[in-house]
Order: C-alpha cells, then structure tokens, then sequence
C-alpha cells in the first residue's frame, strides 16, 4: 500500500466518517457526507472573513461523491436550500467548495 492508497482510505474512513468528523447532508437529491468547516473562513484572508459576515459557508466534500469540481456561479441545493459555488479547489481527493447565498464570482 502506498502513500496514496493511505491517504484515500482515511479520507473514507476518518475525515467522513459520519460518527466522527463529517454529518450526511442531501446535495442535488443524493446523500452525500460533508464537512462543514466555517473556523476555517475566519483563518483566510479578509475576504473569506467578510464572506463569513456576509452567510457563506465552507464544506469539503469527497471528489468521487460530486464527479467534477464545481465551477463559481454554478448553483447547488444543500439539504433544501440554494447556494451557489463562490470558490472551489481540489486537494488530495477532497473538494474544498466555499458557497453563498447569492451568486457572486471572484
């Protein structure tokens, strides 16, 4: 097993694991384990504290629970509600997605 083969199977089985770390959230109609990290926006720059003010969000979530990065400005439902993609990266196998209320690019 290497490095990468390791570090996938924490990422199932510590970082979302739903007893632990992450809680199961409906996106797009399918139920997907997210991590909802918003001490995370208030370490960024000023703009992600602003962000913060203004009812973004910061939620990770595994690459092969979404099957593409989402773009900014796409809209995505969270568990009912409409939010819109404001930054996205990829990293390691997750989604690091920074969301908002209204559709804003950066």
């Amino acid at each position: 097993m290497n490095l990468k083969d390791v570090i996938a199977e924490d990422i199932d089985n510590v970082f979302f694991n739903t007893d632990d770390f992450s809680d199961e959230a409906i996106i797009d109609g399918r139920a997907v384990p997210i991590i909802l990290d918003n001490d995370a926006l208030n370490g960024k720059s000023d703009v992600y504290a602003m962000g913060l003010a203004e009812g973004e969000q910061l939620i990770f979530i595994k690459e092969k629970d979404m099957f593409r990065l989402p773009q900014p400005g796409e809209q995505m439902t969270i568990n009912g509600k409409q939010w819109y993609i404001r930054h996205a990266i990829s990293n390691a196998g997750v989604f690091e997605l920074r969301i908002g209320k209204e559709q804003v690019y950066d």
